[in-house]
């Protein structure tokens, strides 16, 4: 026990969690590469450590150091010696006597490279290609990071883009794995993140984009300059010419936009006036003023959101274009209607359309070339967004989101919301009643339609049934629409009335299930009955339903019983 020992070799080992690197890119096409490598250490104590493939002409900087990583404390940073080898090596040395012990450390040190003349910046016409190849770990790395920071340019930097059937027929050079990539443009630099998931051991990684050759002196002399594309978020092209192009593209987006929505309101006001309603605006302003701020909105939220990169006040200023542009139901003013008559009258005269079609259809997506013109700008807009999308997901987003502009051109005033004309509305409804009644035995049905006095026109369309063999005192069974006006527009819900003469048959044969209201002549009491729900089978059904209740089975209209007190149920 009082023996003394010897020194023992003290086992260590290392692991490599993440690496950072910043590709800080220079006009001359230098670049000053920053590592930040998180390593966790066990055993110990370590006192260097040797990194692989590193840049072969790399001038090393003084600042290197290493801290353990403790997340909300204060560490005092460790220096670094590093020394390069001839083959590509760099060694980290500890500068503290009794070195690293257990523990998460982060290693940061930092030189600079010159990628123009080692050829690992080559130029494509006006893009150049800019390859880094990365350190070697031996271990592997579940997670590495570069982010490439360029000179703003007009084209941003973005990944090789990569086509798979040239890839899987040998005409593209292999990526080398998976890369994501996150694009920052600021009026300073150009940051491009590129992430891959999974590097293997031993493996050295090239990492390529593409960047504007205008960004590097060397090559943009050769490059041509870049006409008719758009500029980058934040910058503003420099060029006369292109900056005429955005001004008039601005422009073509305010004046068409409020053509758009002027156009809409004097089409839709065409078929208030003949349904004899009101136009009404969401916002109650004159409509030429609404256009011309729906439109003004529109573009400057498409400049906020390409040159000021702020999605934000460019989604506010869109919310007031579409506000701008809404309309809302229009209010009815439809007078009083005067005495009539109701006649029946044939199939061809009453189930046919009256008059022309509404004017604006195809800007409603409730008629048939409203809903595809819709449809086909919609698609427009996706295929659009899905080719942009490889170059620049923002700009992808954008043109999406631009879409939901049209939808108060579209979606708001539409025909189903005008008034509800009583002779063409309930016309599709009649005649598939009028054609199913006639098909059950006993049961006639005629087209019904009130004249006002002294026109010759109806105001109002009904089908009537009556049974072959009706019960005494039944003056006939009316099918009509009655209509619940909401903020969307009215709401046509079916009704049927039942005619009868007080205390006869027919009436006795209704008056314990439904109650009786004064009809128009002296004596007769009418039933309105609703079905339970408001559909084309279920009022047939209960039309069929109360034609047999008030058919004489067995001679029960020679005598009739006595009514009963009359009970309201819902039909």
């Amino acid at each position: 026990m009082l023996a003394t020992t010897s020194g023992a070799g003290a086992w260590i080992e290392t692991a490599i969690r993440s690496d950072t690197v910043v590709v800080d890119l220079e006009r001359d096409g230098s670049a000053t590469v920053s590592h930040q490598m998180l390593m966790n250490i066990r055993g110990g104590p370590l006192r260097s450590y040797q990194l692989d493939g590193i840049d072969s002409d790399a001038e090393l900087l003084s600042d290197a150091t290493v801290s353990r990583a403790r997340s909300g404390a204060a560490v005092t940073p460790i220096p670094l010696l590093l020394h390069r080898g001839d083959d590509g090596t760099l060694r980290l040395e500890i500068d503290q006597k009794r070195g690293l012990l257990r523990g998460t450390y982060l290693f940061a040190f930092r030189y600079r490279t010159d990628l123009i003349e080692r050829g690992l910046i080559q130029s494509e016409d006006e893009r150049a290609s800019v390859s880094w190849i990365g350190p070697r770990f031996a271990d592997g790395i579940d997670s590495a990071q570069v982010v490439f920071r360029v000179p703003p340019a007009q084209h941003p930097p973005r990944l090789p883009p990569v086509d798979a059937e040239q890839l899987q027929l040998g005409l593209a050079e292999d990526p080398g794995g998976v890369f994501l990539s996150t694009l920052r443009r600021s009026h300073d630099k150009d940051e491009l993140e590129v992430v891959r998931p999974h590097i293997a051991r031993g493996e050295p990684v090239v990492w390529t984009i593409q960047a504007d050759a205008h960004a590097f002196d060397a090559l943009a002399a050769a490059a041509e300059p870049a006409v008719g594309t758009a500029p980058a978020p934040g910058s503003v092209p420099h060029d006369p010419r292109q900056r005429a192009v955005l001004i008039a593209a601005a422009l073509g987006i305010a004046f068409g936009y409020a053509l758009l929505v002027v156009l809409k309101a004097r089409l839709f006001a065409l078929s208030c006036r003949v349904r004899r309603a009101q136009l009404r605006a969401l916002l109650p302003l004159p409509t030429p003023l609404r256009g011309a701020v729906a439109g003004a909105a529109l573009a400057a939220a498409a400049g906020v959101a390409v040159y000021g990169e702020q999605p934000t006040p460019a989604g506010a200023l869109l919310v007031v274009a579409m506000v701008f542009a809404a309309l809302r139901s229009p209010k009815a003013c439809s007078p009083m209607r005067g005495p009539g008559e109701w006649k029946a009258i044939s199939d061809d005269e009453a189930f046919r359309r009256r008059g022309p079609r509404p004017p604006g259809r195809w800007l409603d997506t409730g008629a048939v070339p409203g809903f595809v013109v819709f449809v086909l700008a919609l698609a427009a807009v996706a295929y659009g967004a899905i080719r942009v999308f490889p170059a620049s997901p923002y700009y992808a987003l954008l043109l999406a989101l631009a879409s939901a502009s049209l939808i108060p051109i579209f979606c708001t005033g539409r025909g189903s919301e005008l008034p509800p004309d009583p002779v063409d509305r309930p016309r599709a409804l009649l005649a598939y009643l009028a054609k199913r009644v006639r098909r059950s035995s006993g049961l006639q049905a005629k087209a019904w339609a009130r004249f006002p006095r002294g026109g010759s026109e109806p105001d109002e369309l009904r089908l009537l049934v009556v049974p072959g063999r009706a019960l005494s005192g039944l003056t006939g069974i009316e099918v009509g629409l009655e209509y619940q006006f909401g903020g969307g527009g009215p709401l046509a819900l079916p009704y049927v009335l039942a005619r009868t003469q007080d205390g006869s048959a027919a009436y006795s044969a209704l008056a314990t299930d439904v109650a009786f209201m004064r009809g128009r002549r002296s004596g007769e009491r009418v039933a309105v009955i609703r079905p339970k729900l408001p559909t084309r089978a279920m009022a047939l059904r209960l039309t069929l339903r109360i034609a047999d209740l008030l058919t004489d089975k067995q001679g029960q209209s020679k005598k009739a019983r006595p009514a009963r007190r009359p009970v309201a149920r819902a039909a």
